[in-house]
C-alpha cells in the first residue's frame, strides 16, 4: 500500500478498537512518500522493494502475532471476524493455516465455496489472501514463504496463496477451511479476467509447480474449461494453449537460472 496517513485503518476496521490488534503495514513506496506510524500497536515497514509476495514475505518475517492475516487497505473486516478466527483454530488446533470466506460489495459470497467444512488434504480450491489465517510459528520453523515469483508486481501475478497452501500441506501440516465469512472485499474476484494472457500464464505456472508433468494434460482440460464457459471463442483455443505452453518454458528458464 502507498499512502502518508494511516486514515484508511477506521475502513478497515470500523467500529472496532484496533489497539487490540497488533498490525503491520508493508508500505511498498518511493523515498519521498514514507508512512509513519506513533501507535505501538501499529508498526510500518517502508520498503524500497515491490511485488506483492515480497511485501507479504516481509510481513512473515517481522509480525509479532501468533495467528496472521494478510490484509489489503481496501477490506472491511466483520465485527466479529476475530472470535470467528479464535474458534475456528479451537475447533481445528492441529491446523497450521485456515481459510474462511468473504463478501463482495453487495454482501453476497464472493465465489463458490464448498458447503462442507474442514481439514482438506489438498490445495486444489482457489484462494484469495484475504481468506487465509495461518500460525506464524509453523510458517517461520519450516520456512515457507510466499513464491516470489508470483504475485501482483511479480512475474506471474498470481497463484501465489495456492502454492503457499501447499508448501504448508508440502511439510505435512495440516490445513482447514471454515464455511463463514471474515470480511468485505470490494471490486472484482481475479475470477473475472481468466480469459486474460496473463491469467493463463499465471494459472498455467501455478499448476506446473504442483502437478509437473501432469500440467501438459491439465492444460487441454483448462483450456476446454475456458472455451465451455465461453471465456474464451472456439478459435482462440489453440492461442490458449500456447500462451499456457510458453508460461511453463518461462518457469522452467527461471528454476534454471535460480
Amino acid at each position: 500500500m502507498n499512502r502518508k496517513d494511516l486514515s484508511f485503518l477506521d475502513s478497515l476496521f470500523p467500529k472496532l478498537d484496533t489497539s487490540l490488534y497488533s498490525i503491520l503495514i508493508i508500505n511498498q513506496t518511493q523515498l519521498e512518500e514514507d508512512l509513519v506510524s506513533t501507535n505501538p500497536k501499529i508498526r510500518v515497514i517502508n520498503s524500497r522493494t515491490f511485488g506483492l509476495s515480497k511485501s507479504r514475505n516481509l510481513a512473515i518475517d517481522n509480525a509479532v502475532g501468533d495467528i496472521l492475516l494478510f490484509s489489503d487497505d481496501d477490506v472491511i473486516y466483520l465485527p466479529d471476524f476475530q472470535n470467528l478466527i479464535f474458534k475456528a483454530y479451537k475447533t481445528y488446533p492441529e491446523a497450521t493455516l485456515i481459510s474462511f470466506q468473504f463478501l463482495n460489495d453487495h454482501r453476497d459470497l464472493a465465489k463458490v465455496y464448498p458447503k462442507r467444512e474442514g481439514y482438506l488434504k489438498s490445495s486444489k480450491r482457489p484462494l484469495s489472501s484475504v481468506e487465509i489465517s495461518f500460525k506464524r510459528r509453523h510458517v517461520l520453523s519450516f520456512g515457507i514463504r510466499m513464491d516470489e515469483r508470483f504475485g501482483l508486481g511479480s512475474i506471474f501475478p498470481s497463484g501465489e496463496e495456492q502454492l503457499f497452501k501447499n508448501a504448508v500441506l508440502q511439510n505435512h501440516l495440516k490445513t482447514a477451511y471454515v464455511a463463514a465469512p471474515l470480511l468485505i472485499h470490494p471490486g472484482k474476484t481475479s475470477a473475472s479476467s481468466l480469459e486474460s494472457k496473463k491469467s493463463i500464464e499465471a494459472t498455467t505456472a501455478q499448476k506446473y509447480m504442483l502437478y509437473n508433468n501432469w500440467t501438459y494434460l491439465w492444460l487441454v482440460k483448462y483450456v476446454f474449461f475456458l472455451f465451455r464457459h465461453k471465456y474464451i471463442s472456439f478459435y482462440d483455443q489453440v492461442k490458449a494453449y500456447k500462451t499456457g505452453m510458453k508460461a511453463i518454458s518461462k518457469l522452467k528458464t527461471l528454476s534454471d537460472e535460480d
